[in-house]
């Protein structure tokens, strides 16, 4: 009769312990209360414009000089143009133009495709690494002007001067015929449409 006993004592109990056990179970199986998560939050990328049009090394305009005897009119052109097409991506291109006539004059032009990756959320504010592809002048062996294929990588750091100006210093490197260029462009600009 103890041996019964003690064996129904250890079922019940037993049997308590694996109904205490299920409860929290039964309890988890309501619908819960929505757990408001402590991750940060992706803010969105502020930007009122489309279109970013720079300057690059702020080379543009027309001049005239004395080469020996002759003289020499150069006329330079160069400026990059990039769309956001995705909250913190750009696209566009750049193109650059030299033209001198007189004194054994030479002239170029050269074209590059570039994408721009923003690290901030303010574009205008933005630190921003730049990749791009294109054709570049280079001088041959020759001391001709000669196209050859060159991949560009920089970056820089946009400084808003006014609401759709903004100061853009700006380093490059570029590898071009086995050779690596290094570009500081300290005066540079962009505006802002």
């Amino acid at each position: 009769m103890r041996k019964c006993f003690m064996f129904a004592s250890i079922l019940i109990v037993f049997a308590l312990t694996s109904v205490a056990n299920s409860a929290p179970a039964a309890k988890a199986s309501k619908p819960s209360v929505p757990v408001i998560s402590s991750a940060p939050v992706q803010q969105s990328y502020f930007a009122d414009f489309d279109y970013e049009l720079q300057t690059g090394p702020t080379s543009g305009g027309m001049e005239t000089y004395k080469r020996g005897t002759e003289s020499v009119t150069a006329i330079g052109a160069q400026a990059s143009v990039t769309k956001i097409i995705k909250s913190n991506i750009q696209a566009g291109a750049e193109a650059k133009f030299l033209n001198e006539s007189g004194g054994g004059g030479t002239s170029y032009f050269q074209f590059m495709a570039l994408g721009v990756y923003n690290f901030d959320n303010n574009l205008k504010e933005s630190l921003y690494a730049k990749a791009g592809i294109g054709m570049v002048n280079v001088i041959n062996d020759k001391f001709k002007n000669e196209s050859k294929m060159a991949i560009m990588l920089g970056g820089g750091k946009r400084i808003q001067l006014m609401d759709k100006v903004a100061y853009t210093p700006e380093a490059r490197v570029i590898m071009v015929d086995g050779s690596t260029l290094f570009q500081i462009m300290a005066i540079n600009f962009s505006l802002f449409y």
